[in-house]
């Protein structure tokens, strides 16, 4: 499959880098009577598999001397909860979780891993015979395989041999279980480095028949460029800043309805982009069924 497009002009924008977590609500920490902690998350460093592991983030107010944090599907708190009620699961983190150690700067971070499907993680704030409760959720992805199949890769043969990058590679186009709008090809770019992709309620077509637009955002690779560190993609929209470039402006990526793919990717590190213009097809060719 071959997808080709004029594409217009060059971009002086620079990617907008974005570091996002999420806390539970309840008071700010140092500022209530109660023992109450905080808990933040955040995808964990290249170590660790982002899909089913995350690192998180007890922050303990002024009135905490001990935190205790434990980790379990979210149906199973959810049912202990509604047989025992939620002091005793309380009681429940204190004897069968982990006593957190707080570091200098008044926090403890954790990297819990393995987790498919929803799980809630849960923190109890203790000073003497006081305790309070706090929980976060996250959700373990998990993947079913839709079809095999060979990816290729469209930048510049030059900077492929400089980032040790392949012409193409084996791969497997996979759906997420939990949100069918969510695919992946599993290990695109090496052991542990996926690409995923979100369709999007927004069709095209052209001579190779109808496709879905999809979205890239930013995704680290296992290459680094020279002495400026990790090389990243993302798709046009996310680059600019600006999702009318992809859903209005023709600068899409789709996937056909035997699954084949045109994916239009901006190759950057944090200095900038790594060839004129920023952006190459990528294509995906099924295996024959």
């Amino acid at each position: 499959m071959n997808k080709a497009k004029y594409l217009l002009g060059l971009f002086a924008g620079m990617a907008m880098v974005m570091t996002s977590c999420s806390a539970d609500e309840g008071t700010e920490p140092g500022s209530d009577s109660k023992p109450v902690v905080t808990i933040y998350s955040y995808e964990p460093t290249s170590d660790y598999n982002a899909d089913n592991d995350v690192t998180v983030r007890f922050v303990p107010n002024n009135k905490v001397e001990e935190i205790y944090y434990l980790n379990e599907p979210a149906a199973d708190v959810t049912a202990f909860i509604e047989a025992n009620g939620e002091e005793a699961y309380a009681q429940r983190v204190i004897d069968n979780g982990t006593k957190a150690t707080v570091v200098e700067g008044g926090y403890a971070d954790v990297t819990l891993t393995d987790m498919f499907g929803l799980y809630t993680i849960s923190a109890v704030g203790v000073k003497g015979g006081k305790h309070n409760l706090s929980t976060i959720s996250f959700l373990g992805l998990q993947w079913e395989r839709v079809v095999e199949g060979v990816y290729y890769f469209g930048i510049p043969e030059t900077l492929r041999n400089n980032l040790g990058c392949p012409a193409s590679n084996l791969t497997e186009l996979q759906v997420c279980t939990t949100d069918p709008t969510l695919y992946r090809f599993k290990d695109v770019y090496g052991s542990g480095y996926s690409l995923k992709i979100n369709l999007i309620d927004q069709v095209g077509e052209d001579q190779d028949g109808k496709y879905t637009f999809f979205r890239v955002n930013r995704q680290n690779t296992p290459f680094t460029f020279g002495q400026h560190g990790t090389v990243f993609v993302q798709d046009v929209g996310v680059w600019q800043g600006n999702s009318a470039f992809v859903t209005e402006g023709g600068y899409e990526s789709g996937m056909y309805e035997d699954y084949s793919c045109f994916v239009l990717l901006n190759w950057s590190v944090a200095a900038g982009n790594l060839a004129s213009p920023g952006y190459f097809y990528d294509n995906f060719v099924p295996n024959q069924q």
